[in-house]
């Protein structure tokens, strides 16, 4: 009986221990599974941000890259509208400024070979009145030459933005740019009032921020000039019904 009691313990306990181990092997695979599916979780927890953060950043990116591309591209065409206008000013006011003193000292070169060709005849200090009538007009010719010169070709501007004040100088002169004179070699004023017309091509710039200028001249003769002139500008908006040069 004792022996009976013995062996039937003895399966109880074995029992229970294979149970218990079975029931331990069973819980540490479901805990493996449970450890495998917590650690996929979370690599997916942290690597799914991470691709939208390095997603937003790209595209963060790219705008402000287009934004910096736009300002650039702006402002250095502003800067070439500011660089427009003020070259297209210095150049009408230097080619102003010339024409005003062209025309004064021409005045004084007529009154000067008018007295001359009167005195032709006569003998000044052992030089005969014709000698300096003929040296006035040479001196005047490269006056009036030097002038041409300035028009076409200068530091601040050159043909064919010029053109207006060649085509329209204050004194008729023939096509191939010589003065028409008077017998007594004095030159011939054009007309008593003229315009000029200043156009600058608008490379670089945006059309409507383009403008011409127009110089209107008066003379009174062309012994006493009396020259007066004034300026205005006319907008791009306008460049259609004005008589501005436009250039080739």
């Amino acid at each position: 009986m004792i022996i009976l009691n013995y062996i039937l313990a003895t399966s109880l306990v074995l029992l229970s221990v294979v149970k218990t181990t079975g029931l331990f092997i069973q819980s540490d695979h479901s805990l493996g599974q449970l450890q495998e599916k917590f650690t996929k979780t979370t690599r997916e927890m942290i690597s799914s941000p991470k691709g939208n953060i390095s997603l937003t950043a790209a595209l963060l990116t790219a705008l402000l890259s287009i934004l910096l591309l736009f300002y650039i591209t702006k402002m250095k065409t502003e800067y070439s509208e500011a660089r427009y206008r003020k070259e297209s000013y210095i150049c009408m006011g230097y080619l102003n400024n010339e024409t005003d003193k062209y025309v004064k000292e021409m005045a004084v070169f007529n009154g000067a070979l008018r007295t001359a060709f009167a005195a032709k005849a006569t003998v000044v200090a052992g030089v005969s009145g014709e000698v300096i009538w003929k040296g006035l007009k040479l001196a005047r010719d490269l006056r009036h030459f030097n002038y041409i010169r300035k028009i076409f070709k200068n530091k601040f501007c050159h043909f064919p933005e010029t053109q207006s004040y060649l085509k329209n100088t204050p004194f008729k002169i023939t096509k191939i740019f010589n003065l028409e004179t008077s017998v007594d070699g004095t030159s011939i004023v054009r007309e008593k009032q003229w315009t000029y017309s200043f156009y600058k091509n608008p490379i670089g710039i945006r059309l409507r921020k383009s403008f011409c200028l127009n110089s209107s001249f008066r003379v009174k003769n062309a012994f006493f000039p009396d020259l007066t002139y004034e300026s205005k500008e006319i907008s791009g908006a306008d460049l259609l019904n004005s008589k501005c040069s436009y250039g080739p």
